[in-house]
């Protein structure tokens, strides 16, 4: 059984064997800890997709993963997070709720305060299209 190693464009190990690609830190963390509970991820701690380490490995949940790789910090048990629009890092509850799924709640980039002005400035649009449109 003929192995290949490679690194793929998103800078992640790769293993074909037996005409399938296996991704290396999932075979390394299965290797060493046992299975991946199913919906979890394996976080590279260190951010650097090449190196499968064993102690540069976490089982995560995929909520709890995508909060990491989206800036989400958790600080005394509360999630922060920066605004796209201020760039102010606030508690994820100065962030209006997008929708929440499986019990986990997904907010709008913007702060509760950004989210305000930008619909104002949306409404205001719409009412000036409204208007000429009248004309």
């Amino acid at each position: 059984m003929k192995e290949v190693r490679f690194i793929n464009d998103d800078g992640y190990v790769l293993i074909k064997r037996d005409g399938k690609l296996l991704r290396e830190h999932r075979l390394v963390y299965e290797r060493e800890v046992g299975p991946i509970p199913a919906g979890w991820h394996i976080h590279h701690v260190n951010e650097d997709t090449a190196d499968n380490r064993i102690e540069n490995l976490e089982a995560l949940p995929w909520p709890l993963h995508k909060r990491r790789h989206c800036g989400h910090v958790m600080r005394e048990g509360v999630w922060w997070k920066t605004c796209t629009s201020c760039g102010v890092h606030q508690p994820e509850s100065e962030f209006p709720t997008k929708k929440i799924q499986g019990g986990v709640r997904y907010t709008r980039g913007n702060c509760i305060e950004c989210e305000r002005e930008r619909q104002r400035v949306k409404t205001a649009k719409r009412k000036a299209t409204l208007n000429a449109s009248r004309s």
